[in-house]
């Protein structure tokens, strides 16, 4: 048996709570546009994506990730009011929303340590320049077709605007079961890796 496995940093309740009215605001000034928003319950920033892996396998993940990531202290974001897209907001693939880091780059030293660390055990890890982002919506048709007028009104940024109440702290990170089905995927945890304890 395998699992499709990725890593990942889950988010508070209140903040996918924000994340959601964002994607209401977005979807109601864009309806019958081909995107696939995003649920609430699926906000998530992806670190590392693994693919099908071995169950047996996830105990050497285990092994190698838990001293790295137990040894980073907890990380601190808040949410930007920039909203973006893959490749661009010209012929959007994949909309989504900057996250900031006020870690002074810890988290791109976590990204890249835990990487190693699985590349060590086999996997093809992404080479691309880490971008912290959360995907809000993915354009459903795979071709160059361009989405016209795309609209991210000023209004819908209030979800996301204003940083103090956009600030939110990471305790772990997350292996992560992704499910697909129809109706989208079914994200369920697979193991919790801690951050140090201060």
């Amino acid at each position: 048996m395998t699992k499709r496995l990725f890593l990942a940093i889950n988010l508070p309740l209140e903040i996918k709570a924000r994340l959601a009215d964002l994607v209401l605001k977005l979807q109601k000034s864009n309806k019958n546009k081909p995107i696939k928003w995003v649920g609430e319950d699926n906000f998530h920033l992806t670190l590392h994506f693994l693919g099908d892996v071995p169950e047996e396998k996830i105990s050497e993940i285990n092994q190698y990730l838990e001293p790295i990531i137990n040894n980073f202290p907890t990380l601190n974001f808040s949410l930007s009011n920039s909203i973006s897209a893959f490749p661009d907001l010209n012929n959007p693939k994949v909309i989504f929303l900057d996250m900031l880091e006020l870690n002074d780059g810890q988290t791109i030293k976590l990204q890249k340590e835990t990487g190693q660390a699985l590349e060590r055990l086999g996997f093809e890890i992404d080479t691309r320049p880490f971008r912290l982002h959360l995907t809000l919506g993915r354009v459903k048709f795979k071709t160059s077709l361009q989405i016209p007028n795309f609209s991210f009104p000023a209004f819908a940024l209030q979800a996301s605007a204003g940083r103090q109440n956009s600030e939110f702290i990471i305790h772990s990170i997350d292996l992560m079961e992704s499910n697909l089905t129809p109706s989208g995927p079914i994200y369920n945890m697979v193991k919790q890796y801690k951050f140090q304890l201060l």
